[in-house]
């Protein structure tokens, strides 16, 4: 069967996902402003009509793919088990190095799993609207969740009487400057090793002292 002829049959969700492919790839190569809905329809061979049933405009196309890699990040935060001891109730400097491991790492795979898409939220942030507005709601869910940590571990004393929004404003703002402006130079970036640095200097900070099992 034809390759034109099989599109014309894709399930409404695919078709969607084809129409923001589409829309990343020319948004990437072009810039938001300069890309027309006509230049979105030619790669992904429809009519103007069909992207009409979809979304309304160009803008809504940008705020759904912006949605997509919110939910994304949103979704990965959401999938994080609470701060808990572990059964012989003592917590290691091992312990809190893999521990903020795990959290950052998840965090930057989520982002850097959808590169195109990262770095085209990052350029529109630096202007206003929603592109600035997704970018606070993944903060704020990512400290407050890194916060509840940090205030669970102070409770069963592993760590110290930090402020937990403080500590985690920190952490997540740190990250943030080392995932902007990777994407910003357009570079890869070894994420294990950049989590275990960040990891070991939190660690430093936050524990109470080194307790190691034998």
């Amino acid at each position: 069967m034809p390759e034109a002829h099989r599109r014309t049959h894709l399930r409404r969700d695919d078709r969607r996902d084809q129409i923001l492919d589409c829309a990343l790839a020319v948004f990437a190569r072009k810039g938001f402003h300069d890309t027309s809905i006509a230049d979105i329809c030619a790669p992904a061979q429809i009519a103007r009509g069909t992207l009409y049933q979809y979304f309304a405009d160009k803008r809504d196309v940008l705020a759904a793919l912006i949605d997509r890699i919110v939910h994304r990040v949103l979704d990965a935060v959401e999938q994080w088990p609470p701060f808990s001891l572990p059964p012989d109730g003592e917590w290691t400097e091992e312990d809190n190095v893999a521990f903020i491991e795990g959290r950052c790492r998840q965090i930057m795979e989520a982002v850097f799993a959808d590169v195109d898409t990262a770095s085209l939220i990052l350029r529109m942030a630096r202007g206003t609207g929603f592109a600035r507005e997704a970018l606070a709601g993944i903060d704020a869910q990512v400290v407050r969740v890194i916060a509840a940590d940090v205030r669970a571990a102070a409770e069963h004393g592993v760590v110290r009487s930090f402020d937990p929004d403080t500590v985690a404003e920190f952490i997540v703002g740190g990250i943030e400057k080392i995932v902007f402006r990777a994407l910003d130079d357009g570079r890869t970036i070894d994420i294990a090793r950049i989590v275990r640095e960040i990891a070991l200097l939190v660690t430093s900070g936050l524990l109470t002292g080194v307790s190691r099992r034998a």
